[in-house]
């Protein structure tokens, strides 16, 4: 009888003393404030797996290249899907296809692309039939950018499109001064992107309405990374900025000295990009600063007028970064010096920009091949020819590749 007692009473005793403790943390409970760390603003890029590629590289930071896993046996093609041709304002001969700097964004069992022939396709992932189509008034060369149930693309007739993901009907669209070729990001409900008429532009996703627009900064051809709410992005006047995203103003301004086409990559508090003058750059991200210049020679660059130029958007990953030249080489170089650690020679000039999945480079050239290296040494892993001019870039899903070629077609491989 005691001890039931006493096991009572010990029992009441600690209930009480879990209702003191309780009490104490929340009696005063609108002065407690739950600890967390502070982030800080300049911050390196984490590594994210996503499962679709919405977005030119995946995200807005820029920063997914895609999944595997790769087959042991070479890829080909599944299925092609052939676009129109059509000419337009600045190009009397006929284009079609897809060409630079545009990727494919894919998500389920839909992929999307702009095409040179004026349209934007929806495809079924699986056997490539069609699903919808919008028809614009010029080339679209950007990638499409998926939000929800919503796609932004935009080209070269000067505006921004809002469409429905599911079919294709037009939600809204905004009138810039010139051509679009930067690929969206969407943030928050809000679409951000550079222009070639100088300015770079916030909008309301819901309507398209102006959020703001910045002071003329240049023409922005390449697109932009979004970091820790800071943008990176350059000018083909040869300027490299760093802007706040929440009003476009100026942070800090670098001088590159070139027409720079590059998205620029930012990763370990560092910013890279490179220019048609042949050189690949590497700035600090706090301030600006140059860190180091690496200047590409050799290769093909006497058989082409752009010689050494840069075109590509460089890669990071693990240390590295990958980027391929006109003078049709794919470079490796150390992301803290920019020495080269190996160089790929392939038949023609490398405008794609190359994306790095599970150890193995992945891009295209103007002969129109395919390429896969080795991440760690550059050998050459498989190749495949697919049309006359490869320079957009792969977007990399389920180890199947999505490429479209300026033959007019789109190619899905694996």
């Amino acid at each position: 009888m005691l001890s039931a007692f006493l096991i009572s009473f010990r029992s009441q005793a600690c209930l009480l003393l879990l209702l003191l403790v309780g009490l104490a943390a929340s009696g005063c409970g609108r002065n407690v404030v739950k600890q967390t760390a502070a982030e800080p603003r300049i911050t390196a890029n984490a590594p994210v797996t996503p499962s679709s590629v919405l977005t030119w590289l995946g995200t807005s930071e820029r920063n997914f290249y895609g999944s595997g896993p790769w087959p042991d046996r070479p890829l080909e093609v599944i299925w092609e899907f052939e676009t129109e041709l059509t000419s337009g304002r600045l190009h009397k001969e006929t284009w079609g296809g897809s060409t630079w700097p545009g990727q494919p964004s894919v998500s389920g069992e839909r992929v999307y692309f702009g095409s040179a022939d004026g349209y934007l396709y929806c495809l079924d992932t699986r056997d490539g039939s069609l699903i919808w189509s919008f028809k614009t008034a010029d080339s679209l060369k950007t990638t499409p950018t998926i939000a929800g149930n919503r796609v932004i693309a935009s080209g070269l007739d000067h505006y921004i499109y809002c469409l429905n993901a599911n079919d294709g009907s037009l939600i809204w669209k905004f009138k810039t001064g010139f051509e679009v070729d930067s690929s969206a990001a969407v943030i928050n409900g809000r679409v951000y992107f550079g222009g070639e008429d100088g300015f770079f532009y916030c909008l309301s996703l819901e309507d398209g309405a102006l959020v703001y627009k910045t002071e003329w900064l240049g023409s922005m051809e390449g697109s932009f990374s979004v970091v820790a709410g800071r943008i990176y992005i350059g000018t083909e006047q040869g300027d490299l900025y760093c802007l706040e995203m929440s009003d476009g103003s100026i942070i800090w301004k670098s001088r590159i000295g070139a027409d720079s086409d590059s998205t620029p990559a930012v990763a370990n508090g560092l910013v890279y990009t490179a220019a048609e003058n042949g050189y690949v750059y590497c700035f600090k991200q706090a301030d600006g600063e140059l860190v180091w210049k690496f200047k590409a020679v050799g290769g093909l660059s006497r058989i082409y007028k752009e010689r050494s130029g840069f075109w590509a958007s460089p890669v990071v990953r693990s240390g590295r970064v990958y980027i391929g030249s006109n003078n049709g080489q794919m470079y490796c170089l150390t992301s803290d010096k920019g020495e080269v650690i190996w160089q790929h020679l392939v038949r023609a000039p490398i405008w794609a920009t190359s994306p790095v999945v599970d150890g193995r480079v992945v891009f295209g050239d103007k002969a129109g091949w395919m390429y896969m290296l080795s991440a760690d040494d550059g050998r050459r892993l498989w190749e495949l020819k697919i049309g006359e001019n490869v320079n957009a870039t792969p977007a990399i899903l389920g180890g199947r590749i999505y490429i479209g070629a300026f033959n007019g077609k789109l190619f899905c491989l694996g």
